[in-house]
């Protein structure tokens, strides 16, 4: 039997951390959400890390803080907008609409273009897997924010939950 004939089939690597290329919607939510989600955990370990080894760990989980919100989560939403901006045969300048606080979800909704467009190959179609994680992060996220009990009704951010009457110090 002949081998050389035989030809491997080629897998290509998600790559996260380019602004070449374009992105569909369901890994674009998920890529954002699941990096909130990552970052929240990071952050809750490092925070227990910080209980643990006193001043020198309040010093620890301000750094890592600021790395991780102000530094990684910045560049790494524009990365993945501005690939997803492509998929929309839109340029990355587009993701300047990151600032807008509503305007930016429309990068959730607003459909690729089917096929080649001029950023690349139409990216590949998202397993169901993914989907589904599309679907439950954000519904889980929503619903962890109504669970808190806050009431926007009104306009402003309140508590449900009444503070108690007296704030004097129990004495026995």
């Amino acid at each position: 039997m002949n081998t050389s004939n035989i030809v491997e089939p080629v897998v290509q690597r998600r790559r996260l951390w380019t602004l070449h290329g374009r992105l569909g919607r369901a890994e674009y939510i998920v890529y954002s959400l699941g990096a909130v989600v990552l970052v929240c955990l990071a952050m809750i370990l490092v925070g227990l890390f910080a209980l643990l080894a006193g001043g020198a760990g309040r010093m620890v989980y301000g750094i890592v803080t600021v790395f991780l919100i102000y530094c990684l989560l910045p560049v790494f939403f524009t990365m993945l907008t501005v690939r997803r901006a492509h998929d929309f045969n839109c340029g990355g300048w587009l993701a300047l609409f990151l600032l807008v606080p509503v305007i930016n979800l429309a990068f959730w909704f607003i459909p690729g273009t089917r096929g080649e467009n001029r950023y690349g190959a139409a990216p590949q179609m998202p397993s169901n897997g993914m989907k589904l994680v599309a679907i439950l992060l954000p519904t889980l996220m929503i619903g962890g924010f109504l669970a808190t009990g806050v009431n926007l009704a009104d306009g402003q951010a309140r508590s449900i939950v009444e503070p108690a009457n007296s704030l004097k110090p129990y004495q026995p």
